[in-house]
């Protein structure tokens, strides 16, 4: 075999590139840690300050503002002006949106952090690594990325946008929402569309107990119900929808779990199917965005349906594999649902 030849310049920039990641894997960690002790808070509408000036506002330590803001200095998110440190008005407005999910990122992070050398037996033998494994702090950082990721009104809006559905849900119709998870998303439908009757399913027990106290606290136990059963045998007859909110790609069934949404649909019902924006090819999706969620499906979503014993579409199945599982499972009409977003493709499957 003949020896490559190396072109150093292209070996350098490799090398500064894994340097730069490496500083801003350790640099995320304290963008989060600012959004938790209100460090960027603090700094929005101040103008100039200096470390213990930082540390009074905030409660905390004088050492740790001082290296935290030298930090974000160097990230180029802090001016430097003389010994203090100014937030600019763009950062701060990008911050205010994505510093919640960043937080909820760094959670599910440092939780699969945890557990690491699970992981990676897991990725070696290719056992799976299921969602019961994961540390709790990784179901709550899921919930609150979907809360930061996904506002209250996009759902409806989508269901909106489908033939009939949202008038059928007015009528006091059911919806059904498949791997509802913490039943964030369930809750915000059920809102939505004050006289349906709606159900979450989940193969997790603990999910489907946190969803069921957040349905209380919401005032919703009387019409909203939290079931455990896989997506395969999820329940009910007659729905006006089924939906699947970011859950088929986690599914090690994902032709049996649309199969068993067909057959739970009103005849003149729907499914909507709301997965992560990509292209087809791999090449469609050599972006940041796409980068991200490679990283999502090879550390969360692959991991969770291969412990289920099946198929792993990955978070960014695309299109044309979507479309695929819909035909194997019957559904004859696929569509794309006419509703802004950026990071989601939303399909609404009928029969």
């Amino acid at each position: 075999m003949s020896t490559p030849v190396i072109d150093p310049a292209r070996a350098e920039a490799v090398a500064d590139q894994l340097l730069t990641e490496l500083g801003v894997t350790l640099s995320t960690l304290t963008t989060a840690l600012g959004v938790r002790a209100g460090l960027w808070s603090a700094l929005a509408d101040a103008g100039p300050l200096t470390p213990a000036e930082l540390a009074g506002r905030t409660g905390t330590a004088e050492p740790y503002a001082r290296e935290w803001c030298r930090t974000q200095a160097a990230a180029g998110y802090l001016r430097v002006v003389g010994d203090a440190f100014e937030l600019p008005a763009e950062v701060a407005a990008v911050l205010g949106q994505m510093g919640p999910m960043i937080d909820a990122a760094t959670t599910m992070l440092t939780a699969t952090a945890a557990r690491f050398p699970a992981f990676e037996e897991a990725f070696r033998t290719g056992r799976g690594f299921g969602w019961d494994e994961r540390a709790p702090e990784h179901w709550r950082g899921v919930d609150a990325f979907t809360a930061a990721a996904m506002t209250p009104d996009f759902l409806p809006a989508a269901i909106t946008a489908m033939s009939g559905v949202a008038d059928r849900l007015a009528a006091g119709g059911s919806l059904l929402d498949v791997g509802c998870g913490f039943g964030r998303p369930t809750i915000w439908m059920a809102q939505a569309f004050p006289a349906a009757r709606v159900v979450g399913c989940d193969f997790h027990d603990a999910s489907i107990a946190a969803a069921r106290k957040a349905a209380a606290a919401a005032g919703l136990a009387d019409r909203v119900a939290f079931e455990v059963a896989p997506a395969t045998r999820a329940p009910g007859q007659g729905h006006a929808v089924v939906v699947f909110v970011d859950s088929l790609h986690d599914l090690g069934d994902p032709v049996g779990a649309l199969t068993r949404a067909r057959e739970v649909l009103a005849p003149d019902g729907a499914v909507l199917l709301v997965e992560t924006r990509a292209g087809d090819r791999v090449e469609d999706n050599l972006h940041p965005v796409g980068r991200m969620f490679y990283a999502v499906s090879t550390m969360f979503c692959t991991p969770t349906a291969v412990s289920q014993g099946g198929a792993a579409l990955g978070t960014l199945a695309g299109p044309s594999a979507l479309t695929a599982v819909a035909r194997a499972a019957g559904f004859g009409t696929v569509r794309t649902v006419p509703v802004e977003a950026p990071f989601n493709l939303l399909l609404e499957l009928r029969p």
